[in-house]
């Protein structure tokens, strides 16, 4: 098979619940050149070719260099056949925690706790924390309840905490690291095969697994540490959620911006954050089985996936947005793609005013924003969940 085959192949892999914008564009255009990459390792290893990304309403590109660089996006749940683990899409566990209050703290005196945890620090089962709330696209909102639909919260004042840490990206007593660009361990433990777009970073079999533990437990220490950070900040507080949509569910298969869930979820009793933006309403959602057979049917995947013989990782995806996701409304959307080099691509984006296109490989340069309360209408039309709270924004914590 061709490269051109092999990509077009690809980009039928591909299947994104997006908004239908740029954002999701550019996500599709590079997550075929990921899915490329990982298909040509299955054939090597005599795995069959059928990696798939699944995109999540927020479907976009991610500000991790190089994780774009070799043709990942952000907002969707990639899977694939084998004992394979991908370190270039660089799980961080990376989640939101969601937190009752018994009473709205003053935004004056949050600043100045999360000031003095900043200065002093945590410690977590004896590792020290790095402070990260203040930086990247990570935030502390604290909220009031405007409306709830069904169900009580503990209180009307509530906290969403959304971070990761620095501390696992390195070797460390839990395990090799999260990145391998900032762990020889993990460099020496992996494999970089060739493929036609670049190359890609694996690791096969029992060192696949041993990762896989590794990044759950991980998962699990991020998940305390953001309770640390909250208890530091505010004191007491009653968990509401608390959810990774940056990691892995298995070596071969990760939710990279997007979160995943259990059918067990689905009765009423889990709920998720979807945050937009300071200046608009901020949602709890109770999950939903999804995608359903006929949303696939509705979206026209059906035929397709089930071609593929992928059908059964589309239906039952069991997957939510994260957040609104970066958009870029200057331009309506993607023309082409140049291949510059191995791991290098420049897009081609139509400006939405008119005149020539213009070739871009660093996207992160570009001007974004963010979308707004037309995420929540397309998660709640595609019946991936149902908002049961409306909260309001009151401050956004910064140092």
């Amino acid at each position: 098979m061709s490269p051109e085959a092999a990509l077009e192949r690809a980009r039928r892999h591909c299947f994104s619940a997006g908004a239908g914008d740029s954002g999701e564009a550019l996500c599709l255009a590079n997550m075929s050149f990921g899915l490329a990459k990982i298909h040509d390792v299955q054939r090597q290893l005599g795995l069959p070719p059928d990696a798939t990304f699944v995109g999540a309403p927020d479907a976009t590109v991610t500000r991790n260099g190089p994780r774009w660089r070799q043709g990942f996006g952000y907002g969707g749940r990639i899977q694939w056949t084998g004992d394979l683990a991908v370190l270039d899409e660089k799980p961080n566990a990376c989640g939101m925690l969601v937190g009752a209050l018994p009473e709205l703290v003053p935004e004056a005196e949050a600043r100045e706790a999360a000031r003095r945890v900043a200065r002093e620090g945590l410690v977590l089962d004896g590792t020290p924390l790095d402070y990260d709330l203040h930086e990247s696209n990570h935030f502390v909102d604290v909220l009031t309840v405007r409306e709830s639909v069904r169900g009580t919260l503990p209180s009307s004042t509530l906290f969403v905490m959304h971070s990761s840490g620095h501390e696992h990206r390195g070797p460390g007593p839990r395990g090799p690291g999260l990145y391998y660009d900032e762990s020889d361990e993990l460099r020496r433990a992996a494999r970089v095969p060739q493929t036609p777009w670049g190359t890609l970073t694996v690791l096969e079999g029992d060192a696949a697994w041993r990762w896989f533990e590794f990044v759950e437990r991980v998962q699990a220490f991020n998940l305390a540490r953001r309770e640390a950070f909250a208890r530091a900040i505010f004191g007491p507080f009653t968990v509401i959620a608390n959810a990774t949509h940056q990691g892995l569910l298995a070596p071969n298969d990760a939710n990279i911006g997007c979160y995943v869930f259990e059918e067990d979820e689905t009765d009423g009793t889990a709920l998720y954050p979807l945050t937009l933006s300071p200046t608009l309403p901020a949602y709890l959602v109770k999950p939903r089985p999804n995608l359903s057979e006929s949303v696939v049917e509705s979206l026209g995947w059906a035929e397709r996936a089930r071609s593929l013989g992928v059908l059964h990782r589309v239906t039952g995806a069991n997957l939510l947005p994260h957040g609104g996701g970066y958009t870029y409304p200057q331009f309506r959307g993607v023309g082409r793609v140049v291949q510059i080099g191995p791991d290098r691509r420049a897009f081609e984006l139509e400006p939405t005013s008119g005149g020539e296109p213009i070739l871009v490989e660093d996207v992160r340069a570009l001007p974004f924003g963010y979308r707004g309360l037309e995420l929540v209408d397309r998660t709640v039309a595609l019946g991936l969940a149902e908002p049961v709270h409306t909260l309001d924004v009151r401050y956004v914590l910064s140092l």
